[in-house]
């Protein structure tokens, strides 16, 4: 819906986006009544500078500049109830403030464990939010969304810092490599219990006998849950060799699972660590092994693309190749330190045209891949239009960033601080190569490449976002209404 401009006007109010900051503030209010020494509950005062930071950061994500508060709002403080909206420079700095103290007060992970909030994981989200807001002011000036006062470089600066810090400060972190390139990238998404995984900055435990599992490896071994993987994703992987790799020349030739085969040989071992390649063990307590794709089925088995989402999974878990009602404890990686390394190198390029070898090259030998190379970018068969020029290094290290962290929740955030509505404007999501001989009486339509184009009818001129508007949501109506002061976002 948001990438096809669908998104409606919203109504009713935005109590639930500042429920949470409210009981965070009366925290603040509160707790230095507390009679304990201060060192007893400083990484709880810690925790609550993150919270904040982090709730706010998804309301400035979300809204653009909203009212900063800081302290609980009495029911009768009308002056307080309707306030306009703060610049969004002043919450931008309000949320790094935050983060500051958060580091300050928060424990090191050798002490809070990675499923509870410490010094480095606070360092991790500062790079984040920097990085976000850096190249937001950035991409985003002389539009609608352009910020007053805006100064780009102070917020790549404050993402250099907070990276550096946790790189060459005394920190548990690294990159989690076994030194074997062909499972270490694939293992990392797939494990339970992530407390001894330096990379893991902050996880998300889960525990069945608690009832608390989740359904991530039924949706994965079991059903394809009607998602799968865009050509575009796994095109923008490349040859081991580190070259790009000549996509559509190898899909006339080769078909389904023979191109699935093919690409999986060839290509940057992360891409057969986050797609299906026939063969994989699914389930080693069923002995279950991918077939083909599920292009053909119905429901919830359907996959529309071809390409399978494989990416945290684990065939020894118990819950691998059973229904999704079957529980998993697989642990939800929330910051992990591949991410910083690709934060550092991306901030430290909008900087001061630095291209961070060291950071991009410990990500590409955990993959066995060729070390980090810039080419021109035109010579890249799978050309990937930003809708403006951006330098050669910049490219590549875009694309070492959508490798790295695909399917982790990031890309939505990276075309918004980009302004890259261009990478999917008026274009469809398109498959692998479909195979006549696998799926003769496959009726979904495919294009000139053959490519499965599943969504032909439903989106004929392709996705309908709207740049002068979709960057950001609407503020409910209700709330213009009972506020005259605030400003609803541009084009809605």
């Amino acid at each position: 819906a948001v990438l096809n401009g669908q998104r409606t006007v919203r109504t009713g109010s935005w109590q639930s986006d500042w429920a949470a900051i409210r009981h965070i503030n009366i925290f603040f209010d509160n707790y230095r009544k507390c009679k304990a020494e201060f060192s007893e509950i400083r990484h709880t005062v810690g925790e609550a500078h993150f919270f904040r930071a982090w709730y706010y950061f998804g309301l400035l994500r979300e809204y653009g500049d909203i009212p900063w508060y800081s302290s609980e709002i009495g029911l009768d403080d009308e002056s307080e109830l309707m306030r306009p909206r703060d610049p969004r420079i002043l919450v931008a700095d309000s949320i790094l403030a935050e983060l500051d103290k958060a580091i300050e007060f928060l424990d090191l992970r050798s002490r809070a464990g990675n499923n509870r909030i410490s010094k480095e994981a606070a360092l991790a989200f500062k790079t984040r939010v920097a990085l976000f807001e850096g190249t937001w002011q950035k991409y985003h000036a002389n539009s609608p969304f352009g910020t007053s006062g805006a100064d780009p470089r102070r917020y790549f600066q404050a993402c250099v810092s907070a990276a550096e810090e946790l790189i060459n400060g005394n920190y548990k972190r690294g990159i989690y490599s076994t030194g074997k390139p062909e499972e270490d990238y694939y293992q990392l998404f797939g494990f339970d219990n992530m407390n001894d995984i330096d990379e893991v900055l902050l996880y998300r435990s889960f525990n069945r006998s608690e009832g608390a599992g989740n359904a991530v490896q039924g949706y994965i071994t079991y059903d394809m849950n009607q998602k799968g993987v865009t050509w575009e994703l796994v095109s923008s992987y490349l040859g081991r060799n580190g070259k790009p790799y000549d996509y559509i020349g190898v899909s006339k030739v080769k078909k389904g699972n023979e191109f699935l085969l093919s690409i999986a040989n060839e290509c940057d071992p992360r891409l057969k660590s986050t797609v299906w390649i026939p063969g994989d063990l699914m389930s080693a307590e069923l002995g279950k092994y991918f077939d083909r794709p599920t292009i053909d089925a119905g429901a919830l088995q359907l996959n529309p693309t071809g390409f399978s989402v494989k990416k945290t999974a684990n065939p020894n878990s118990p819950a691998a190749g059973r229904p999704w009602s079957v529980q998993a404890e697989t642990g939800f990686i929330i910051l992990r330190y591949g991410e910083v390394l690709l934060n550092y190198a991306e901030a430290g390029y909008e900087l001061d045209r630095t291209v961070a070898f060291g950071a991009l090259n410990q990500l590409r030998k955990r993959a066995g891949m060729p070390d980090f190379e810039v080419r021109p970018q035109q010579s890249d068969k799978n050309f990937t239009d930003y809708g403006y020029e951006i330098p050669d290094a910049l490219y590549e290290i875009r694309r070492e960033r959508r490798v790295e962290l695909a399917l982790e929740g990031h890309r939505d955030e990276d075309y918004r601080r980009w302004a890259a509505h261009a990478l999917f404007k008026g274009k469809r999501p398109k498959g692998y190569p479909v195979s006549r001989e696998e799926f003769p009486g496959y009726n979904r339509p495919v294009d000139a490449n053959g490519l499965i184009d599943y969504y032909a009818g439903e989106m004929p001129s392709g996705y309908q976002f709207r740049p002068e508007r979709d960057y950001l949501v609407s503020i409910p109506i209700d709330e213009l209404t009972l506020n005259p002061n605030l400003k609803q976002n541009p084009g809605w």
